[in-house]
């Protein structure tokens, strides 16, 4: 079997999570220390001036940020029974409950190297933002380990992190743990690398598991000689060159009233409580209602979820060569009026699922810039401009409907037919996408295969 750092096939699996109180404990207690361990790195690399700077500072020069190690070594995690965190001042002997026995002192390394990631995440791509700190109030907390092995590990056997059974993990300073799988597992030439523990506001507790072989895990489909360019928008979730058409599920919108009456009930109770002077967490009634809130939330989330790698997984299986645009929703929800659709369509989570699915199955997925997607005929290449123009309201001027397309150009095959818009609009996508495959793409291009 190949080494872990040698193995080309990577595959995840999650998993929901039932620890006892008693392990609950120990879990937090890594929990808190990961939190800790990065935010005192992250304070000791700059101080808060710096990080007033960075924020306004576009572009960032380069040399701005520099990480400070100890005695010019790179490793700032010192492995000793101290477990020292490279800065002086972060030391068992300062703090002593770095020293808890049920401490994984994987958990100290793991920590490390997600402080190093983000530093060099911020210095390769500037717009994923200045490292942030942990808050203990997120709604979402982790923290990462690594599995010992020995030679011949698998998934059951001579690993720190394996399986017991179908039901049983087992986790460092955790031991045994019952989980629920959602799916089967893949062979015994696996190797579980890395876990990731998490805890969900609703209180829910999910393990991610990092698997490597040096075999892929799924096999390529073969070819289906169908290529399609897809048009997402806010009317339906998505429509194809060839015509069909997704409706869009609007889940949050859905949810939408009984999430504000239940939030209108937390208001109520968080108000009467600090009017009270007592603590949040001794109020037994909000802490229930704060977890109604989180459940309904998380509950919209794996409600999008599911839809999109169901819808996402149909389109990779059935075609060869899926284009879509490469659409920025980071911008698009700057505009108030639409910002709440954008985010309940998930756009970019679905378009992130075509490009790994793509690479897992052997398709060729391709986002190309949507510049002119809706002005230009598919036929002609005629591009609406200046009183022509096409607007997400309609040119009541020139279209009878919101819905159509209709071209002007006399030497156009389609010259004043109604075309619909949506459609017309994926054509265009499938042609950009062929240029962008003979090498005549723009540099927001980007083809995964």
């Amino acid at each position: 079997m190949a080494r872990k750092n040698k193995m080309e096939f990577c595959f995840a699996v999650r998993m929901r999570m039932f620890p006892s109180h008693k392990q609950e404990k120990i879990l937090w207690k890594n929990i808190n220390v990961s939190r800790f361990i990065y935010n005192q790195l992250l304070a000791n690399s700059y101080t808060d001036s710096a990080i007033n700077k960075l924020n306004k500072l576009y572009p960032i020069p380069k040399n701005y940020w520099k990480y400070r190690t100890v005695k010019g070594k790179k490793t700032v995690i010192a492995k000793s029974k101290k477990r020292a965190v490279g800065l002086d001042r972060i030391t068992a002997d300062r703090y002593p409950w770095l020293g808890d026995k049920d401490l994984d002192s994987l958990m100290f390394y793991n920590t490390e190297i997600h402080y190093q990631s983000a530093g060099q995440m911020f210095r390769k791509v500037y717009r994923s933002g200045v490292p942030k700190f942990k808050r203990k109030d997120r709604s979402v907390q982790s923290y990462s380990t690594s599995a010992i092995r020995q030679k011949g590990a698998t998934l059951y056997a001579k690993s720190s992190i394996r399986f017991l059974d179908h039901s049983h993990l087992q986790l460092p300073k955790i031991g045994r743990i019952k989980v629920k799988l959602n799916r089967p597992l893949p062979d015994n030439n696996a190797v579980i690398t890395t876990a990731t523990v998490k805890h969900f506001s609703d209180g829910t507790w999910f393990v991610s598991l990092l698997l490597k072989n040096d075999q892929p895990f799924v096999k390529e489909l073969p070819l289906a000689t169908d290529p399609i360019g897809i048009d997402l928008n806010l009317t339906e979730f998505l429509v194809d060159s060839n015509g069909n058409k997704v409706d869009n599920p609007r889940y949050y919108r859905k949810s939408r009233k009984h999430l504000a009456r239940l939030q209108h009930k937390l208001a109520i109770k968080y108000r009467r409580a600090k009017k009270e002077k007592r603590n949040l967490r001794d109020c037994k009634n909000y802490q229930k209602l704060r977890q109604k809130v989180a459940s309904l939330h998380k509950h919209v989330l794996n409600q999008r979820n599911n839809f999109t790698h169901v819808l996402s997984t149909a389109l990779v299986k059935n075609h060869d060569l899926v284009v879509a645009e490469n659409l920025q929703g980071k911008n698009m929800i700057k505009n108030h009026a639409l910002a709440m659709s954008i985010s309940d369509a998930g756009w970019r989570t679905f378009l992130i699922q075509m490009e790994y699915k793509a690479k897992m199955y052997g398709k060729t997925f391709v986002e190309i810039d949507p510049k002119y997607t809706t002005q230009r005929c598919h036929a002609c290449g005629h591009i609406k401009k200046g009183k022509d123009r096409i607007s997400l309201s309609g040119n009541k001027a020139h279209q009878t409907d919101h819905f159509t397309y209709i071209c002007y150009n006399k030497d156009c095959p389609l010259y004043m037919q109604k075309q619909d818009r949506d459609v017309n609009a994926s054509k265009n996508i499938l042609d950009k996408g062929y240029s962008a495959l003979l090498g005549f793409a723009s540099p927001k291009t980007k083809i995964s295969r």
